[in-house]
């Protein structure tokens, strides 16, 4: 099992580390690092999700369910993290950045590639299935942690900005390319039109090149933030994200019934580390910028063990 850990999570936190190394060196500078971002944001992952939800097989009650456990812990760790806040003294002005930083999980560039890589060795139809479940159960989780995200921002804000940011929110997730590219599939596989061979031809070696540019970038990201300031509650949110959120994911899942592949995919996208995205938000709604960057790379090291088990529960 641990030489099965290791063949799954090594190749995942390799790439960050080797991101964070490239940009130690100058190698990958800041305007390399925003291209792989740009390109995995707009081409690569769409392309991939788009694929998958396309050849996937018909929504059925499990996809239901596994959303519905995935968003159910997402509230759970929301309500973890106020009370994680008030337990440390928290500053108010940061409840909304620790907070945010405790639910929001790197699902695409990490939670993804996880799954990719634990069914690697499995059939054609067992990887589909679980990359079904992941990018399916994925999409209304994004959209609840942008609008999640920004109303625990706007609690601790004292001034306000032109616009509403919640319908600014909702206006930037119906526009997200994850999101456009999930339903875009889904709506394919509904009508029931084969993927033609000449597209799929083309997608895959796209898909192939998401995940080794994202997990770089996000290496490179991790190299340059200013994460010492905010180190004593970051260590709080990896608590709250790396630990609780396994917790809560098992318990859920047992209470719903979810075996298997669903387990698992609930179980990985629970333990992922804070999203490298909640950092934008907090700056632009005036959060607390030290608590969000050290956040962000203290749960990435937290997620070493809390993905490893998940997988080990769930293999």
């Amino acid at each position: 099992m641990t030489w099965t850990l290791l063949q799954i999570l090594l190749p995942v936190f390799g790439l960050i580390v080797l991101g964070v190394y490239l940009r130690k060196i100058n190698f990958m500078d800041e305007a390399m690092e925003k291209a792989f971002n740009k390109y995995c944001y707009w081409i690569g992952l769409p392309v991939f999700i788009f694929v998958k939800a396309a050849k996937s097989a018909p929504l059925n009650n499990e996809v239901f369910r596994t959303a519905s456990a995935l968003l159910l812990v997402t509230i759970g760790l929301l309500i973890c993290s106020l009370i994680a806040a008030k337990i440390i003294r928290l500053p108010k002005r940061s409840t909304g950045t620790f907070s945010q930083a405790s639910f929001r999980g790197n699902l695409g560039y990490v939670g993804l590639p996880v799954i990719a890589f634990a069914f690697s060795d499995s059939s054609s139809d067992i990887q589909i299935q679980a990359n079904t479940l992941a990018i399916l159960s994925m999409a209304p989780a994004v959209f609840v942690y942008n609008l999640l995200g920004v109303t625990v921002l706007e609690w601790d804000r004292r001034h306000e900005r032109e616009g509403h940011p919640i319908w600014a929110c909702i206006k930037s997730t119906i526009r997200n390319p994850l999101i456009i590219s999930c339903f875009l599939g889904l709506a394919w596989n509904i009508l029931a039109v084969p993927v033609p061979l000449l597209l799929e031809k083309v997608a895959t070696p796209i898909s192939n090149t998401a995940f080794p540019l994202a997990l770089m970038a996000i290496g490179a990201r991790i190299a340059v933030l200013n994460w010492k300031k905010g180190l004593a509650p970051a260590i709080a949110v990896s608590l709250v994200k790396n630990g609780a959120g396994i917790l809560l994911a098992l318990g859920i899942c047992r209470l719903l019934g979810l075996e298997g592949i669903n387990l698992l995919v609930v179980l990985v996208l629970s333990s992922c580390p804070t999203a490298v995205a909640s950092y934008v938000l907090v700056d632009q709604l005036d959060g607390d910028r030290d608590l969000a960057a050290s956040a962000i790379a203290v749960t990435h090291v937290g997620a070493v063990i809390s993905l490893a088990t998940a997988l080990w529960i769930g293999l």
